[in-house]
């Protein structure tokens, strides 16, 4: 149970947010959130069904500000931006692929690069992971939960035209100084009378009470053969299964839904999507490792890590097997 919450501001979840299955036993009770110090006790189920874990009792969605009162941050998008850049000769190889494959035009840049970061699976995949995927032709492009809009900076200067959703306000005027269209608000509240032709959002459907929703509004500012790109924590990744109630991609009572790669195509293909595709992480499993291993060292001193090497070489291999999912999928003609 999560004490210091009062009983109007839970609920109990009777099916699976993912797919609407019968839950099945608690799998981690006792949960903190020893990331932004969020008072409770938090309990997570597996679901029989698709095999995801959801958080029940879980606040409401009234309620579930509590649980960001200190999560966001505001540094300046633009200062994101300039930093995610380097003079060293991989940061240039690396350039000059961004500039071939998404056409940034970042400096410093070696052309060869184009050529020679494809012979490196795992970081042509962590580039790739940078850009989302983009499409050669550019178009529309809507972020939801854009925060403070460096994904959109990105975009903007590979040449889309960009917009972008953010429910915090502090992070929306952040990213309104870099002169950006954020909308503040969630998607079920914004409009817009012309459609996307993609539409991505990263690390949002986790936090979401209705997921199905979530992406049903997404398909419906979707233009006819338009794109989707998400990405969200793999509860079946190399990383929850050595850390278990240690694993950082769990993250209560924030995270009400860590999916399955079963969850997200059985839900992507009830909204309509079709050409749903899951890739290669490639790189990036540094960051959510190491945070997990200090939160087992919490109760464990002697808590060993996680390799990332280990793990980015299973993701570049397989793309069920990284710390995070990474899905594209189509509104179809």
């Amino acid at each position: 149970m999560a004490s210091e919450w009062r009983i109007d501001e839970l609920q109990t979840v009777a099916t699976c947010p993912a797919c609407g299955a019968a839950p099945g036993e608690y799998r981690y009770q006792q949960l903190h959130d020893y990331l932004e110090s969020v008072p409770g006790e938090w309990s997570l189920r597996d679901c029989r069904g698709c095999g995801s874990l959801f958080l029940d009792p879980r606040p409401t969605p009234q309620a579930i500000g509590k649980a960001y009162a200190s999560y966001y941050t505001h540094r300046s998008g633009a200062t994101t931006y300039e930093d995610d850049n380097g003079h060293s000769l991989l940061w240039r190889l690396a350039n000059g692929y961004m500039n071939a494959r998404y056409g940034p035009q970042r400096l410093p840049a070696i052309a060869a690069g184009r050529f020679m970061i494809p012979l490196i699976p795992a970081l042509r995949q962590q580039l790739d992971f940078f850009y989302r995927g983009l499409p050669r032709v550019k178009g529309r492009l809507l972020d939801v939960g854009c925060g403070n809009g460096v994904f959109l900076l990105r975009a903007r200067a590979a040449g889309w035209n960009v917009a972008g959703v953010e429910p915090d306000p502090l992070a929306v005027a952040t990213a309104r100084l870099d002169g950006l269209d954020v909308f503040e608000g969630t998607l079920d509240s914004f409009c817009d009378a012309q459609r996307f032709d993609v539409i991505t959002s990263s690390h949002v459907i986790e936090h979401v009470h209705e997921p199905r929703a979530l992406l049903k509004r997404m398909f419906d500012l979707l233009r006819t053969d338009g794109t989707i790109w998400l990405a969200t924590p793999n509860v079946q990744s190399m990383g929850h299964r050595w850390f278990g109630r240690a694993w950082r991609g769990l993250e209560p009572p924030r995270h009400l839904v860590v999916f399955s790669a079963q969850a997200l195509r059985g839900l992507l293909t009830k909204v309509g999507f079709t050409d749903i595709r899951f890739h290669r992480r490639g790189r990036g499993a540094a960051y959510i490792l190491r945070a997990s291993r200090e939160l087992a060292r919490r109760k464990r001193s002697d808590a060993r890590g996680l390799p990332p090497g280990v793990v980015d070489l299973m993701a570049s291999l397989s793309a069920t097997a990284g710390e995070e999912l990474v899905i594209t999928a189509r509104k179809p003609c």
